[in-house]
């Protein structure tokens, strides 16, 4: 009978030992948890350890221990300091075989089951493959990459995408991840260079492709921003310009692939701004060259400008006000009306404040005179002006003015629906005091002209970014290229004769 209970008894003894030693397991991994939280991560990593010495085939333990060891490692992601490196390069491997093994031992699919994903996922997608597919292998794939890219293994890294772009050449956006591996962890922007040029060669229809070389291009033309310069002097100018060229060829390649694509515009505009900068001459011209390069940096502008209006237009962004000289204005008005029919302006003068008064019983229309300060201009087929008046104190008279008959009307406050407006006339009331003490207001508006009686119609408007004005108008720019036809004739003359 001893006998037969003997074998029993052993058993009970074995099951008891294991119970308590996955007890004390499993306690391990909630002080290891703890610690975890508390943001103690190396002490957790030795309770994980210590839960695994207990209950080996533990296999939540690993992917916790891994996630410990992965937080110090992100940690000490930039830090340039030798211990925190070599801190950085220990727990790394620790993440990395802990996510391994996890990997190997969960009861799902491991690394060797899972082909490489070509192509990128919408929301829904992702929330469907969430159930279909293998959300814990993906988040396993994640995290190799993050340890990876923290502790700068370039080799894991640029092996991993070089497989996946082997499996998946036809996905476009491989091509980008390569280059900014090699430029931002390997530190080889040398071989970052031949994937931007080697997405153009395998897509030669993509925009984004040219776009993304052409930016790339530009970098060496960024300003120093503690240099306090608009260009990069360490870059002598002929090389700016040529540079600029060689991005604005590639923004075009871009353009004329999807001419509504409106990042190659901005680009452009900024390539023609340090073209402009980069043009050296003395101003006034001395010389011929001196006035062609003051052409040309001019000419830059208005090709920089061209490329903000594209933009402009692709946006649906309005104009911005007109800025006059006040005496031209008012000639013009005289002679011709029709030259700022429908033309937004910026007008400013000294509210006349006993004009001041509402249109009606609207609280959001009110008239008013503009004492508006200018600088007489003849007008077509007249005599130039008088000189302005000097003083016995030898200073110049001040600007003759002019009344201009304003018309204001502020914006009317939206209501939310079943409710009544909110009240603003406090605010109304406030601006136009203001109006009264300020010696020189600004409104926006469209003139006109009866009689010899100017007039401006403003409305008040939400801030809105505005499209810029041309620096040259169409007059100008004819002017000009007829000018720098004569001034590179006569510089062939010069060099001719010499």
């Amino acid at each position: 009978m001893r006998r037969k209970f003997a074998l029993p008894a052993a058993i009970a003894i074995a099951i008891g030992s294991s119970a308590c030693t996955k007890i004390e397991s499993r306690d391990l991994i909630r002080e290891g948890n703890q610690l975890y939280v508390a943001g103690e991560f190396e002490a957790a990593i030795e309770k994980y350890d210590a839960s695994l010495e207990r209950e080996p085939d533990g296999v939540t333990v690993l992917w916790n221990r891994a996630m410990a060891a992965e937080s110090i490692v992100l940690a000490r992601k930039d830090s340039t300091e030798e211990a925190d490196i070599a801190k950085r390069r220990k727990y790394a491997d620790v993440a990395l075989e802990s996510l391994d093994e996890w990997n190997q031992r969960r009861d799902k699919v491991g690394p060797q089951d899972a082909g490489p994903e070509c192509r990128t996922r919408t929301v829904d997608e992702d929330e469907e493959e969430e159930e279909d597919g293998d959300p814990d292998l993906r988040a396993y794939q994640e995290h190799r990459l993050a340890i990876w890219g923290a502790d700068a293994r370039c080799d894991d890294l640029i092996e991993h995408w070089r497989q996946m772009h082997q499996a998946c050449p036809q996905n476009e956006d491989l091509y980008m991840t390569i280059a900014q591996t090699f430029e931002d962890t390997c530190g080889k922007p040398e071989k970052a260079q031949e994937w931007y040029v080697k997405r153009t060669e395998d897509f030669p229809d993509s925009a984004k492709a040219w776009y993304s070389l052409a930016t790339r291009t530009f970098y060496p033309l960024m300003p120093d921003p503690d240099a306090g310069m608009p260009f990069n002097p360490a870059i002598e100018a002929t090389k700016r310009i040529e540079i600029a060229d060689e991005v604005i060829g590639l923004l075009a390649k871009a353009t004329a692939i999807d001419p509504k694509y409106r990042d190659p515009y901005v680009w452009r505009s900024m390539a023609h701004t340090q073209k402009s900068l980069a043009r050296q001459y003395v101003d006034p011209p001395e010389t011929p060259e001196d006035a062609i390069e003051a052409i040309m940096a001019r000419r830059d502008l208005m090709m920089a400008w061209r490329e903000t209006k594209a933009v402009c237009d692709i946006d649906s962004i309005p104009e911005c006000p007109a800025d006059p000289d006040a005496g031209q204005l008012f000639v013009d008005l005289s002679t011709d009306p029709t030259v700022w029919a429908k033309q937004e302006i910026n007008l400013s003068g000294k509210v006349v404040d006993e004009t001041v008064k509402k249109v009606g019983d609207s609280i959001y229309e009110w008239s008013f005179d503009l004492e508006v300060p200018y600088t007489p201009v003849a007008a077509p087929g007249e005599e130039a002006p008088p000189p302005p008046a000097v003083g016995e104190d030898g200073e110049e008279a001040e600007d003759p003015t002019r009344i201009v008959k304003v018309r204001y009307t502020f914006l009317e406050p939206v209501a939310e629906e079943g409710e009544e407006p909110p009240d603003i006339s406090e605010e109304i009331e406030s601006t136009v005091d203001q109006w009264k003490r300020l010696k020189l207001a600004l409104f926006s508006g469209v003139p006109s002209i009866e009689g010899d009686q100017v007039r401006l119609v403003a409305k008040q408007k939400p801030m809105i970014v505005c499209c810029p004005l041309a620096p040259l108008s169409p007059e100008d720019e004819k002017a000009e290229t007829e000018r720098l036809e004569q001034l590179r004739a006569e510089l062939a003359a010069q060099q001719e004769g010499e």
